[in-house]
């Protein structure tokens, strides 16, 4: 059942420059924005990545001597020194 359109309306000129001009405008906008939160994102993310490496660093240390001292509880424990008397 074929429907029967209205005959396409013609829109304004200045209404058309209008749209094109906003959307020219919308897509120079985002560009600057993105380039502008790309540059700072790229600024912390090197501090951040340093953060993290600074910290798996120091949990590698305070891992590594929980380990030693971990060690040395049990040789304590299974080899206890041996008293003379």
């Amino acid at each position: 059942m074929p429907r029967d359109f209205k005959a396409p309306v013609n829109v304004s000129p200045l209404i058309r420059f209008g749209r094109w001009s906003f959307l020219l405008l919308g897509i120079t906008y985002g560009a600057t924005r993105h380039s502008y939160l790309q540059k700072k994102e790229d600024r912390t993310k090197e501090s951040r990545h340093q953060k993290i490496a600074e910290r798996e660093a120091r949990i590698a240390a305070e891992k590594k001597k929980f380990a030693e001292d971990e060690i040395k509880n049990l040789d304590i424990i299974f080899n206890p020194p041996k008293t003379v008397a």
